[in-house]
Order: C-alpha cells, then sequence, then structure tokens
C-alpha cells in the first residue's frame, strides 16, 4: 500500500530512521541478559499448574 492509501484508512504511518541498524545486533544490556540467562540455567523457569 502507499501512504495515500493508508491515510484514507485512517492508519498511523510509522517510518522507521535507518540510522538505527547500526543496533541491529549490539545487544544494549548485555550484562543484565548474562544475569538472567545464569539464573535460567541454575533455577529454571516455574512450574505451572494447569
Amino acid at each position: 500500500m502507499k501512504i495515500k492509501e493508508l491515510k484514507r484508512e485512517n492508519v498511523p504511518t510509522v517510518i522507521v530512521d535507518n540510522t538505527l541498524n547500526r543496533y541491529r545486533n549490539h545487544p544494549a544490556f548485555q550484562s543484565k541478559v548474562d544475569k538472567a540467562n545464569e539464573m535460567l540455567r541454575t533455577v529454571g523457569l516455574p512450574k505451572l499448574k494447569k
């Protein structure tokens, strides 16, 4: 669809800035991700009751 067609249908238009691509493979909070993975490895996920 083109932008003019989207405006007629009242759909919000979002344009993503291409300069954000440099963050695509760069983890923002690597230390927190490592800590969470360590916790999951040692403790595991909680058991769910059905």
